[in-house]
């Protein structure tokens, strides 16, 4: 470990003492960029600036320039005339096994493939430098000409921002003689505002369409001007067209004249829409008949055709039953064209997850004598595979034995012919984890679990013919599973069934759900296990002696509840949006029992509680691939009428990769109350002294949960993503426990008791997935011993790499929020 630890100090301290000197692979006259910083900003966001920069400097850390060292280091090893010879060497390879191919097509097509692949590697290569080179950055040498192009597009942004009169300078400080520094000035001065609104339309029809929605006009009067704006209001316009009958629209018949009085800072806008050059006005669509097809076209063999409810639904085979496919279709004949039911259409066809791909094509007819204009639709939707199995592989590192884990799923899609899918899956895995009577050895930990759930594309509740939120892509999902624990102090087995609602509520086709919603008004979970460990046992037993059984949470039981779960979310998978996330959950268990309905069997204890938890995060870009991210996040769940005891599954834990993760998973708590255990201090003048330290080695959970996390994510370089972040949170009791002193929650000093924890993270961005390492330690413990609460100082970097109570590796797969 130690040599280890070395190395990486050697190689940190050869790339240091490398980017101390950069300036000796200068030439005479040229000085290295290390920084432009703009200076004068009042309400422009500085981030748009910094991407208008023609050159970028290169990026300083503690005053040295690490990635022009590892981009000069690399450069030692490139040879682009070797790389060169390398190329036109795989050309003629490539034309000797052409030659050789003869008349054969497919062999010669093979080979111009395999040649060209490498090819292009190769000239990749010779363009972008070698792995080292890519992973650096080149010296960005001052350039006064890009300088004076970055102003200019300076001056062009700020115009577009309706900053008219602004003023703009920079100036140039060169260190040491081959170091520049470039701060720009800038002055905003007062921009103009939008003062009067008149239109230039001459369709009649249009004018009085685009005047009565003015009042959601993206331009507003005492508006500053900005150009951006006005494109999105000529988009707002066009689709609002688009979504009235106006297939032929195009955006280029909007344009904006625009006057500006410089006295009084002012700007009148004009909106024009001009007419279509063969017509004096805009054809009006309408839909005559719409068709959707179902299977893939074989030329010569007629289809079938059903009408329902003015569909011509046509096939080879009727697979898809039409009275579940009507619900998703939007256009029907004698509607308007719109460009929005379109959308929507293939949007709900394709959450329907049965088809392959479908669009939408549209056919004009000639036009009859009372001059109407008729589209006829084409819905055209390719069956996706009966059958689609996906298997995952990995491995769990957390204590020294690597514990691999694996799941097989598979989807059967269109199962009665209603577009329902079911998805069946089988999941195992093994899990490295300090013994729990001896922290000095290793157990495996295994989990088994199976699942099966059987979706349907309709809300199935009785009397409402299956059109329940059938505008909000509804589900029913029924669903069962069953899974395995066997840990070192107990076994844990649970069956589970369960039905749920899903409904949501997009604002733009093209964008995942804004909301979503899934009430679930049948829950049912069977659990049954047995504790292995007496030490074990005897710590649930002494915990439970307050007012609230822990025991016998632990106990067999009926878990019974109805659950409502709703989210709210404006990002999208990559996290790259200017978003926010809500999610809250709500569970009530045990209500049969107060409606006369006895559940429980062969003594399997029944629980009633009630359990919240909401959960806010919002990110922000800060540009140049920089983020800043916070999440709160907190709960109660408590038990409710008669009953004492809360399931253990329904507790609050803190700790572990997506919490505060400092502290390992479940392990944080409670409160300021310290889990202790003895040991024998090393003490030469009492050989048998006994001591005592914290014990981590017990789960913790609680029924009161606060925890935030604040992250800055950055981008180091290519795929390699970094991040800094600091952890608060805690679990704690409802009620005081004399055997657990301070692990209640109370107003007067919960604030005192939040654990905090900091760190460094790395994130590998594969595209299909992050892989995620976060190194953290702790900075305050509630808990500390000898009120000894603020222990950074006990940090060591070796920590990360062994067994330890300071500091964690976690690693995970995703962002942790």
């Amino acid at each position: 470990m130690k040599s280890r630890l070395y190395i990486s100090v050697l190689v940190f301290t050869m790339l240091c003492v490398q980017s101390c000197v950069p300036t000796k692979y200068l030439a005479e006259d040229e000085r290295l960029l290390v920084g432009i910083k703009p200076e004068g900003l009042e309400t422009v966001d500085p981030a748009a600036i910094e991407a208008l920069y023609q050159q970028d400097p290169n990026r300083l850390v503690l005053g040295s320039t690490p990635y022009l060292a590892l981009y000069n280091f690399g450069k030692k090893f490139y040879d682009p005339q070797q790389i060169q010879e390398r190329i036109q060497k795989q050309e003629a390879r490539k034309k000797e096994k052409i030659e050789e191919a003869g008349t054969d097509s497919a062999k010669i097509q093979r080979q111009r493939l395999k040649f060209d692949a490498r090819i292009e590697r190769l000239e990749e290569r010779m363009k972008e430098g070698n792995f080292l080179m890519q992973l650096g950055e080149p010296p960005a040498i001052y350039d006064s000409t890009l300088m004076e192009e970055t102003m200019d597009q300076i001056d062009i942004y700020l115009n577009a921002k309706g900053y008219f009169n602004h003023q703009t300078s920079y100036r140039k400080e060169v260190k040491d003689d081959k170091f520049v520094t470039v701060t720009i000035n800038i002055e905003e001065n007062v921009p103009y505002r939008y003062t009067e609104f008149t239109y230039g339309i001459q369709d009649d029809d249009i004018r009085q369409l685009v005047q009565s929605t003015a009042n959601r006009s993206l331009l507003q009067l005492g508006e500053k001007y900005d150009e951006d704006i006005l494109t999105a209001e000529r988009d707002r316009i066009y689709t609002l067209l688009r979504n009235r009958g106006y297939f032929d629209f195009a955006r280029a018949y909007i344009e904006f004249e625009v006057d500006t009085f410089s006295t009084r800072r002012a700007a009148t806008i004009k909106t024009i829409i001009q007419n279509p050059e063969q017509d004096s006005t805009h054809r009006l669509y309408t839909l005559n008949k719409v068709y959707f097809k179902t299977d893939a076209d074989r030329f010569g063999i007629p289809r079938d055709t059903i009408l329902y409810n003015g569909i011509h639904y046509v096939a080879y085979k009727h697979k898809f039953s039409p009275e579940i496919l009507d619900k998703k279709i939007d256009i029907y004949p004698g509607q308007r064209y719109s460009q929005l039911r379109t959308s929507t259409t293939q949007r709900k066809l394709a959450e329907l997850d049965v088809f392959q791909f479908n669009n939408v094509l549209y056919s004009k007819l000639e036009t009859t004598s009372d001059s109407s204009y008729l589209l006829n639709a084409y819905i055209n939707a390719l069956p996706a595979k009966k059958f689609q199995e996906t298997i995952e592989v990995g491995l769990n590192y957390t204590e020294r034995v690597p514990g691999p884990f694996a799941s097989i799923r598979l989807r059967v899609r269109n199962v009665f012919g209603g577009a329902e899918n079911l998805d069946l899956g089988l999941r195992g895995g093994i899990e490295g984890q300090a013994s729990f009577t001896d922290p000095n050895n290793v157990v495996l930990i295994k989990e088994f679990g199976a699942d099966a759930a059987l979706s349907f594309p309709v809300i199935l509740f009785p009397f409402t013919n299956k059109s329940l939120l059938s505008e909000y892509s509804p589900r029913t999902r029924i669903y069962s599973g069953y899974t395995s624990s066997d840990r070192e102090q107990y076994t844990r087995t649970s069956y589970q069934l369960g039905l749920d609602y899903i409904w949501q509520i997009i604002r733009n086709p093209l964008r995942p759900p804004v909301m979503q919603f899934i009430f679930s008004p049948v829950n049912l979970n069977i659990v049954q296990g047995e504790i292995l460990d007496n030490t074990f046992r005897q710590s649930l037993i002494n915990n439970s002696e307050g007012s609230r059984s822990l025991i016998e949470s632990f106990s067999d039981g009926i878990i019974s509840f109805i659950g409502f779960n709703f989210i709210y979310n404006t990002n999208d998978f990559t996290q790259t949006r200017n978003a926010r996330y809500f999610r809250t959950l709500v569970e009530v268990g045990g209500l049969s029992k107060e409606l006369g309905l006895d559940i429980g069997y062969n003594n399997l204890q029944t629980f009633q509680y009630a359990k919240i938890n909401p959960d806010y995060r919002r990110y922000i870009p800060l540009g140049k691939q920089r983020y800043f991210v916070y999440r709160l996040s907190g709960g109660v769940a408590s038990p409710i009428f008669k009953s004492e005891v809360l399931p253990y599954e329904k507790h609050f834990f803190a700790g572990g990769a997506s919490s505060v993760r400092a502290w390992q998973s479940r392990r944080l708590g409670l409160g300021s109350y310290a889990s202790i255990k003895p040991v024998e201090v090393d003490n030469p003048e009492e050989p048998y002294s006994v001591g005592v330290e914290r014990d981590f080695s017990l789960e913790q959970p609680g029924e009161v949960l606060i925890e935030a996390n604040v992250e800055y994510r950055f981008n180091i370089f290519s795929f390699l993503n970094g991040a800094v972040f600091v952890d608060a949170g805690n679990v704690w009791l409802l009620q005081e426990d004399v055997n657990r002193p301070k692990a209640n929650f109370e107003f007067n000093r919960f604030y005192k008791e939040l654990a905090v924890g900091t760190g460094f993270g790395i994130r590998f961005d594969l595209a299909v997935l992050i892989l995620r390492f976060d190194l953290a330690t702790k900075v305050y413990d509630p808990g500390g011993l000898y009120g000894n609460r603020f222990i950074l100082d006990d940090f060591r970097f070796s920590d990360f790499f062994t067994r330890n109570s300071q500091s964690t590796l976690q690693i995970g797969i995703g962002y942790p929020f």
